[in-house]
């Protein structure tokens, strides 16, 4: 009876350590929101396990990034649509192989972002709040920006500038600055990051803050070294002298939209910056689900 009982425990002992060696591997390979897991499997079963799960997380960091592209619109369709056939594929390779079955779906409420934008072609200002409505940050804290893209129009008299400014919170001091001029009729334009140019000509300006890339009118696109580049996050976002042109503005990113006060709550919408992942694994041994943060691999 005893030894029953001690060959019980060993086996309940020996379970409970593969579930702590299984949370261990786990959480080493990725941030995860929630997590849960059900197994009987050896640990070596469940490294094994876990080392695909990482292969996996790679791999939906990479969907991320081609789903993402050079469009900020629809972005969350074309990554759940990717999610998927990613799933169906992945479901038809491992079922010859025994491998860990899998579904992933977005979970939007966990991604973190929020989304920030101008729309119309008229003066740049903040949209409600509270302060100036031509200086204003647009987002502080910010940890990581996926779109920050600027189209000018017009430059509203001569002398006139529009700047924007990145600080980092580790400096203290503005570390990046993007400054758009033009002739008094507003139709040439230039921009100069850090006082280097970085575009001249006629016609509209369009920017690329993330990418690093400025075109304007029918010319060719210039690229410039961007501020995501050089600067450490955290860092505040600003826009100043707003009033000085004309255009329109978008701007996602993982920082702290409420501190500035520059918005209504109908200012700003959710944009999966860092997407939330929903993940659930099958085998005849372990079974588990998670909720895990992605990161783009733009790489």
């Amino acid at each position: 009876m005893v030894a029953n009982e001690r060959g019980q425990l060993l086996l309940i002992g020996g379970v409970a350590v593969a579930i702590v060696v299984f949370s261990t591997i786990l959480f080493a390979h990725s941030l995860a929101v929630t997590d849960g897991i059900t197994t009987t499997g050896s640990a070596d079963t469940i490294e094994r396990i876990a080392d695909r799960e990482a292969s996996v997380e790679r791999d939906l960091g990479r969907l991320a990034a081609q789903s993402r592209g050079d469009d900020f619109d629809g972005f969350e369709v074309r990554y759940e649509n990717a999610l998927r056939n990613y799933t169906e594929t992945h479901n038809q390779v491992v079922a010859s192989s025994g491998g860990p079955y899998l579904n992933a779906t977005l979970n939007e409420s966990e991604s973190l972002g929020t989304e920030v934008n101008q729309t119309s072609s008229e003066k740049f200002k903040r949209p409600n709040g509270t302060g100036s409505r031509t200086d204003w940050d647009i987002a502080r804290n910010v940890q990581r920006v996926a779109v920050f893209k600027v189209t000018v129009d017009n430059i509203n008299g001569k002398g006139n500038k529009l700047n924007i400014t990145v600080n980092s919170a580790r400096s203290g001091s503005v570390d990046w600055h993007l400054n758009i001029t033009g002739d008094p009729s507003g139709d040439r334009k230039n921009a100069t990051a850090n006082g280097n140019l970085v575009c001249d000509g006629e016609g509209e300006l369009q920017i690329n803050l993330v990418e690093g890339t400025c075109k304007i009118g029918g010319g060719t696109e210039t690229s410039f070294t961007s501020f995501p580049e050089t600067v450490d996050s955290p860092y505040t976002v600003s826009i100043d002298h707003g009033s000085h042109a004309n255009g329109t503005y978008v701007f996602a990113a993982d920082g702290n939209f409420t501190a500035p006060d520059s918005y209504s709550d109908y200012d700003t919408s959710p944009y999966p910056v860092v997407p939330a992942v929903d993940v659930t694994y099958d085998t005849p041994s372990a079974s588990y689900n998670r909720t895990v943060l992605v990161e783009v691999d733009d790489g």
